[in-house]
């Protein structure tokens, strides 16, 4: 895995492993409009798993028909990056689909 953020202020971690994007707002109070997330593969990503939804006990902050587009800007160490909601106090996992290899 590669720790791509770790965000003491935030209090946001995000890491990568195969073709996954673990994201974690441990923040208990603010959530994050358009964060903006390093990630090595380009392409697109969807929300494979989301601790918000109302099956988990969540407030179902996050739609999960959205496509995540990844641009080639850099953040933390890595060539491209995605913007991303992430509410308070949940966990995100997006998967690559039609990434670029």
């Amino acid at each position: 895995a590669y720790v791509n953020e770790k965000h003491e202020g935030n209090k946001v971690i995000a890491f990568e492993r195969a073709n996954l994007l673990f994201i974690f707002n441990f923040n208990h109070e603010k959530s994050f409009p358009d964060y903006r997330v390093g990630i090595d593969r380009p392409g697109k990503y969807k929300i494979v798993l989301d601790t918000d939804a109302k099956e988990y006990g969540g407030h179902g902050r996050l739609n999960h028909n959205t496509d995540f587009f990844t641009d080639s800007q850099y953040q933390n160490d890595r060539p491209n990056s995605l913007l991303v909601y992430i509410p308070s106090r949940s966990a995100i996992v997006l998967a690559g689909v039609d990434s670029e290899k």
